[in-house]
């Protein structure tokens, strides 16, 4: 692992836990950097007989880790029926539904708890608005590392009909979602477990994405999601600088996908930060409505994100907002692809999908675009969450 990771300005420095789990150097603060063994081509990267994210772990700076659903690849499926609405040449949807808990999230889940465990890191904890805390949850149950799950206590019905388990607790923070990143901090700190949830790392799962794309050649102008925090666009717009960089092409090239973010009309905090030119945000810029559209698209993140969305991203990028209304409106249509592409979503549990595609729907494209979007939700479940799964917190 320390033949992975290295600080630029430190190098010859071996780096402790504490750094490597922060993804920072304890000596002058600077983000570690992945040393990447150089490749002529992209087939020397891939295990083909892996699943993400373990396909290209050669691009990830953790081992592979066996065990954890690794061998799901997300079908990317054409769909004519929204090429046939939209106009455009090509779209493409990458259905990360097919992962453990049913979301993109999961690939960010697999690498974190991974490199707890390669680091000794046997009891963390992690705070989320629901799926990335299920995500963890799964996998950290899989690999044998205890994992905390704090999430707010209206959110809780997002978890469905999981199991009890000792070794993943699930605490329902009863308090206004922008607390509940100190409540889920404080209490790890008092109980002496790792809270892991540094921006870095949190990227690199989602980044696989980008060299799944890669990978299946697909000729795509614009890729398309919705968005909390932007931790997905982050990751995969970190994928694709770190594939051109291993393959020894220019980080931006012009034949590069761009993006078109969505976010609903309720929650649209980067679509307005990233149309005013805002650079930084404080904790009023945040739009948390107490009964949103979509509960797990409530995020703080933002705080955190904003100033690494506008350094990496393209000038080009779109965040637009979609008025509530018209995800509901557009439900049919959209219900339509996705039979058609054989997604099976629950659109009472998660409507992240619906809400790219409705935006989608209502946005003017180039009769010669095509698009990759990003599906990602959450399969149906028989019932709730039992109350005997989890406990209640409050500030």
């Amino acid at each position: 692992m320390h033949r992975r990771l290295h600080c630029v300005r430190c190098a010859d420095r071996v780096l402790t836990v504490p750094e490597l789990a922060g993804y920072s150097c304890g000596a002058c603060g600077s983000n570690l950097v992945f040393r990447i063994q150089p490749a002529s081509d992209l087939a020397q990267l891939i295990e083909r007989d892996r699943g993400l994210p373990w396909r290209y772990h050669k691009l990830l700076p953790v081992e592979y880790e066996p065990g954890a659903d690794d061998g799901l690849v997300p079908p990317v499926t054409r769909s004519r029926v929204l090429e046939s609405r939209l106009g455009v040449a090509r779209v493409w949807l990458v259905d990360c539904t097919v992962f453990g808990t049913g979301t993109f999230k999961d690939l960010e889940a697999a690498v974190v708890i991974a490199i707890a465990k390669q680091l000794g890191i046997g009891r963390i904890s992690v705070h989320s608005t629901g799926n990335t805390a299920l995500a963890y949850r799964h996998y950290a149950i899989r690999l044998g590392v205890t994992c905390a799950a704090f999430l707010p206590r209206m959110n809780i019905g997002k978890l469905g009909d999981i199991e009890p388990n000792l070794n993943a607790p699930i605490f329902a923070v009863d308090a206004e979602y922008a607390q509940v990143s100190d409540v889920a901090k404080r209490a790890a700190a008092r109980d002496g477990i790792h809270h892991m949830a540094p921006l870095r790392w949190k990227l690199e799962g989602k980044a696989t994405i980008a060299w799944l794309l890669r990978e299946l050649q697909l000729q795509v102008d614009l890729i398309v999601q919705t968005v909390a925090g932007g931790y997905g666009v982050l990751g995969v717009e970190t994928g694709f600088r770190r594939v051109a960089t291993a393959l020894g092409e220019p980080a931006v090239a012009p034949s590069r996908p761009g993006y078109l973010l969505f976010q609903p009309s309720d929650a649209d905090t980067l679509v307005r930060a990233w149309n005013t030119g805002a650079t930084e945000l404080s904790q009023a810029d945040l739009r948390l409505p107490r009964k949103p559209l979509e509960p797990t698209l409530q995020s703080t993140n933002p705080l955190a994100t904003l100033p690494l969305l506008r350094r990496i991203l393209p000038a080009e990028t779109v965040f637009q907002s979609v008025p509530v209304q018209l995800v509901d409106d557009s439900k049919p249509v959209i219900d339509a692809a996705l039979h058609d592409a054989g997604i099976d979503l629950d659109y009472g549990r998660e409507k992240s999908a619906y809400i790219s595609l409705a935006g989608l729907l209502h946005t003017q494209l180039r009769s010669s675009a095509r698009l990759a979007v990003i599906i990602t939700g959450s399969p149906p479940f028989q019932s709730g969450l039992a109350k005997d799964t989890w406990q209640v917190v409050k500030p």
